[in-house]
């Protein structure tokens, strides 16, 4: 499937750098969802699409070690939640913070909800099944919702030996 939010508040905070440097190794970053919900739906889009559900869930990121000051990445996550946040997410980001043994950080910031929607096309092959106006229709998830690559180029130079 397509990148969830939290995945991409993620890679946007391990690229973020501040006077050349960044918050923290790639490494340390960890996220995970907590108090998931499914709301199902069956709204056609755009004649053969169909938003199958809406997921609701808090995103949680942590970052351990961090020497970066937890004001600056709040910031940060601010700044990317008013860039990206939808109307159904929210702009609220709880935090803590625990100081290691080596004075380090470790960070946990909370996004109260992010809200994704599940998008399927018609696929005569698709494994999800429903009835609309009397027939059945099948469907998978389409373009809009997987990274599948079709084809793709390849340039490389070989050197012989």
């Amino acid at each position: 499937m397509s990148q969830s939010k939290l995945q991409r508040l993620v890679q946007y905070l391990v690229s973020a750098t501040y006077k050349g440097r960044n918050l923290a190794r790639a490494g340390e970053f960890d996220s995970w969802i907590e108090g998931g919900r499914i709301e199902h739906a069956s709204k056609r889009i755009n004649g053969t699409g169909l938003l199958a559900a809406r997921f609701f869930y808090s995103g949680v990121i942590s970052i351990n070690p961090c020497n970066a000051p937890v004001e600056l990445i709040a910031t940060y996550v601010s700044f990317w939640l008013m860039t990206n946040a939808e109307k159904d997410d929210s702009h609220d980001v709880e935090f803590s913070l625990d100081i290691n043994d080596d004075n380090s950080a470790e960070i946990e910031l909370t996004i109260e909800r992010f809200a994704e929607d599940v998008m399927l096309v018609e696929d005569m092959n698709g494994p999800f099944e429903l009835e609309f106006q009397g027939e059945m229709k099948r469907f998978d998830f389409g373009e809009q919702s997987l990274w599948i690559a079709a084809s793709f180029d390849l340039d490389a130079e070989f050197m012989a030996q």
